[in-house]
């Protein structure tokens, strides 16, 4: 043990705090024990066939080199010839089955040739075994005896010849340090002499023609020029990282980065020759730490070639090392990983997301703070408690408009918290109103408007406002603003929030079909460059019901069988926070998904084939049983090396779009199959409880803003729902509603209610004698007995609309009576009535009835003895039981 080790063991924190409050030698200390050992050696070599930082073609004794991007560790030969051959043969058996290339780039000035058959080791053999002074000597020998013509066999002169040559004195060694050739020709460069070889020659012509001139420095310039770097270089030197010549702290910021990203499950490769160069740049720009503003301007300078991924991501994987909350808070920008977090979730990109929050967009470093400590509490918070990074966004736009406002307002541009006062908030919200009523682009939101605008709406004037007091509020209530901006606070502005979007229409019969028939998901299937599935994902979309972004997240265990041959499929429903939730699934649909699983599983084992090798039996089923809890079904084909991600909304989207306009559709989501199955399933007599299993929704209002009932489900469901009458004990009182006749009993549900019921006047008669055929006491006098309303009188939720318009029609009458005792007579009538109407209007509204309700009557205005709601008596279990198929 090192003398390192027992102080890291000392400092090895137990919770998070204690690891934020270590220093950043000893964070690293900690950290670095984690460390491969590869990754602690100078210069780093990496292995070759590393998954992040390879660099080795996978073919046997190739020295091929890998290109910038390459996933699959093959040379660029063999990734052309592959790219030929790729139908016809797996890579695993092309790897096994290709030639290797040799390199004619690396260390070729490493290694001499052959010896002169004359000089010896004085110098090297170019042509016929001889060097260069012999070669053209014996060249001029043979020219003399062509004349002759003697053909080589019959010239016995050679050895003669050979026999009277003298050695040649050694040449001076090549300038190039490491190379071992003869140097043959002097240049001439910095007021210097330098000896080169013939190779060397041919690279510094070609490094004056294209790269620079004989400058000053221009030797130095020559020597650290690619090709002559590769020339002096072993072929394993593309796996070596020197960090030499950086200082100790940013060296173990760079091998901390290098231990994060080759963790973080988004990445993309890194070959170890690229990095060298951004660290020879760092070394010579005089960088000391990856903190440091010059590398944003050092990553410009790389527009799109392969050193700028790792130039913006080589600092972010090193931000939780270097940086504390206080560096962070004051520099004006926020990331959960930096308070012991983890990043907002709400978007495939979420839990792996790059960016650091910026809010040097609020100028006031009060209000900045402000909304640095709400972040900061809202990121501690539980899972299921912390907000979306869309509700991060938007807490962020609201402060830093409050932020413009208070810069262009106030002569201190609202730098000093204590003197605003509820002028300044009714300033405030004049500045609101003007930029809603005048449309005025507002410069933060053209910068950052993502897929908004650059003007306010209704939402976006209610969503801002509202972020802008909330982070206020929070601040007042922690203490953490002075005691006079009380008033400012409580007078800012708010807005009410606008209606919601309307309702998602369902797709029509034939758009439905056409969007599902074998062409077009053969024309799909044709878009699926990558085999990602994208078929596959729409199908379940279709069938299932479920959001998009719960099919895209389905596992690889998503799908089996329940008892013999119900196959189900379990998802996760990600707006109630519900894991594993379970429902049948089509047929076709977990087919396909049987499929899929296969191809996923083929993948993941030729991705962990090292790891699958290194266990027992028992071991490869236990790996493979966590990929099934793990691993998405339908893995991104792109900068997924680990295949941990699910294919994103976007990669989904762009093909799947691309491909319904090709249909000749326009404006469908894919949330509308949600709402076509719903109404689907309800209108051929699914019960309500079965359609919000497959919707995942667990109540019946979730189900209502989906389904689209017909006129007759409506009338079923409306027909459920039972108040007591005017002339009961308790009028208004429910009686009944659809998941009581729904019930998981029967017969429990049938002994609530009477076995059988009869249509009166807008309502239903419960009196036993009535419905077992005897003569009705009242002669069906249920309302306008000189009694009252009968006792046994029922209104249904399909009557309300019908005694609502009765009763608004006497409220008119009665303010046209001659007397005012006349016009309190009529009013008193349905002073008996108020309570049901109202009980009736409040049961249909919770159950998301009450719009249908409404309109039915509209749909039907014609009701009486002669065309009743129900022709007949029924009994209850009839209740329970789908309409007959049309």
């Amino acid at each position: 043990m090192t003398a390192a080790e027992p102080m890291a063991e000392a400092l090895a924190p137990v919770t998070k705090s204690d690891y934020l409050g270590l220093t950043v030698e000893q964070r690293y200390s900690v950290v670095s024990q984690r460390f491969p050992p590869w990754l602690l050696t100078e210069p780093i070599e990496f292995p070759p066939r590393h998954e992040t930082y390879g660099w080795a073609c996978r073919v046997e004794g190739c020295d091929g080199g890998l290109g910038p991007t390459e996933t699959r560790l093959i040379c660029s030969p063999h990734a052309h010839e592959y790219c030929r051959l790729q139908d016809s043969a797996g890579l695993d058996e092309f790897v096994r089955t290709a030639e290797p290339v040799t390199s004619s780039k690396l260390g070729w000035a490493l290694s001499r040739r052959p010896d002169c058959a004359i000089c010896g080791s004085n110098r090297e053999a170019w042509r016929h075994g001889y060097c260069t002074h012999h070669g053209a000597l014996l060249g001029k020998a043979r020219r003399r005896t062509e004349p002759q013509k003697r053909s080589r066999d019959e010239w016995g002169s050679e050895a003669m010849w050979r026999r009277m040559q003298r050695p040649m004195p050694p040449y001076d060694p090549c300038s190039v340090p490491g190379c071992v050739h003869d140097s043959v020709r002097i240049v001439g460069v910095d007021a210097e002499k330098h000896r080169v070889c013939d190779g060397h020659i041919h690279q510094w012509d070609d490094w004056l023609t294209t790269d620079s001139t004989a400058g000053p420095r221009g030797w130095e310039a020559f020597l650290a020029s690619t090709p002559v770097r590769e020339s002096v270089s072993p072929p394993n030197s593309r796996g070596q990282l020197s960090l030499a010549a950086l200082p100790h702290g940013l060296q173990n910021e760079i091998r901390y980065a290098l231990h994060r990203h080759a963790n973080n499950p988004r990445r993309t490769v890194w070959r170890p020759t690229e990095l060298q160069k951004v660290v020879d740049t760092l070394a010579a720009s005089g960088v000391t730490s990856l903190c440091d503003s010059r590398i944003g301007d050092l990553a410009q300078k790389y527009g799109r070639k392969p050193q700028r991924r790792i130039w913006l991501d080589l600092p972010a994987a090193a931000r939780s090392l270097m940086i504390t909350e206080d560096i962070a808070k004051a520099a004006g920008w926020f990331d959960p990983i930096l308070v012991g977090s983890a990043p907002f979730s709400g978007t495939t990109a979420g839990v792996n997301r790059r960016k650091v929050w910026d809010l040097t967009g609020v100028s006031q470093r009060w209000l900045r703070d402000a909304i640095w400590d709400y972040l900061r509490d809202e990121a501690l918070k539980p899972t299921g408690k912390r907000p979306t990074v869309a509700t991060v966004r938007k807490r962020i736009t609201g402060i830093a408009l409050l932020s413009h406002i208070l810069r262009q307002d106030r002569d201190d541009h609202g730098d000093d918290p204590s003197r605003l006062g509820r002028a300044d908030a009714m300033a405030v919200k004049d500045t609101w109103d003007l930029w809603f009523r005048e449309q005025i682009p507002i410069p933060r939101l053209i910068t950052h408007k993502g897929r908004g605008t650059s003007t306010l709406t209704d939402l976006t004037r209610h969503t801002y406002t509202v972020s802008m007091r909330i982070v206020l509020q929070r601040s007042h209530e922690k203490r953490r603003t002075p005691p006079g901006m009380d008033s400012f606070i409580l007078g800012l502005p708010g807005y009410p929030q606008p209606v919601k979007k309307p309702r998602p229409r369902p797709l029509s019969e034939g758009d439905f079909q056409l969007l599902v028939s074998a062409e077009s998901i053969a024309a799909l299937e044709a878009l699926d460059s990558n085999d990602v599935g994208l078929a596959d994902i729409w199908l379940t979309q279709a069938f299932q019901g479920g959001r998009i972004s719960e099919t895209l997240k389905l596992r690889l265990g998503c799908v089996g069988l329940v008892g013999r041959a119900q196959p189900y499929i379990w998802r996760d429903i990600s707006k109630v926070n519900v894991v594993d939730y379970g429902m049948p699934c089509h047929l076709p649909v977990y087919q396909r998904l049987l499929r899929r699983q296969q191809l996923t599983r083929a993948k993941l084992r030729a991705r962990y084939a090292e790891q699958l090798a290194a266990l027992d039996e028992r071991g490869r089923a236990r790996l493979e049983a966590t990929w099934d809890r793990d691993k998405p079904v339908f893995p991104a084909a792109l900068s997924n090396p680990d295949l941990a991600l699910e294919v994103s909304q976007n990669g989904f989207r762009n093909p799947w779009s691309q491909w319904f306009e090709s249909l000749g559709l326009k404006w469908i989501t894919t949330h509308q199959t949600r709402s076509t199955l719903a109404m689907s399933l309800l209108d051929n007599g699914a019960p309500p409880a079965l359609v919000r299993q497959l919707l995942g929704h667990f109540s019946e209002e979730s189900l209502a803003h989906y389904a689209k009932y017909n006129d007759v489900t409506v009338k079923r469901h409306l027909q459920q729902v039972w108040a007591a009458g005017p002339g009961m004990d308790k009028p208004g009182t429910i009686l009944l509603r659809p998941n009581e006749v729904n019930a998981a009993d029967p017969a429990a549900a049938a002994a609530r209610i009477d076995l059988t019921v009869v249509p009166v006047e807008h309502g239903l008669c419960r009196y036993g004698p009535v419905v077992g055929g005897a003569q009705c006491p009242l002669q069906k006098n249920c309302t306008d007995s000189p009694n009252g309303p009968c006792e046994h009188f029922v209104l249904t939720g399909a009557d309300l609309a019908y005694w609502e318009r009765k009763r608004d029609r006497d409220y008119h009458f009665a303010e046209r009576a001659p007397t005012d005792e006349t016009r309190d007579y009529i009013l008193s009538q349905w002073h008996p009535w108020e309570p049901v109407l109202t009980g009736l209007r409040e049961a249909l509204d919770e159950l998301g009835l009450l719009e249908e309700a409404e309109k039915l009557d509209l749909r039907a205005p014609v009701h009486d003895y002669f065309d009743p709601l129900f022709s007949t008596g029924f009994p209850a279990s009839h209740l329970n039981q789908p309409p007959p198929a049309t």
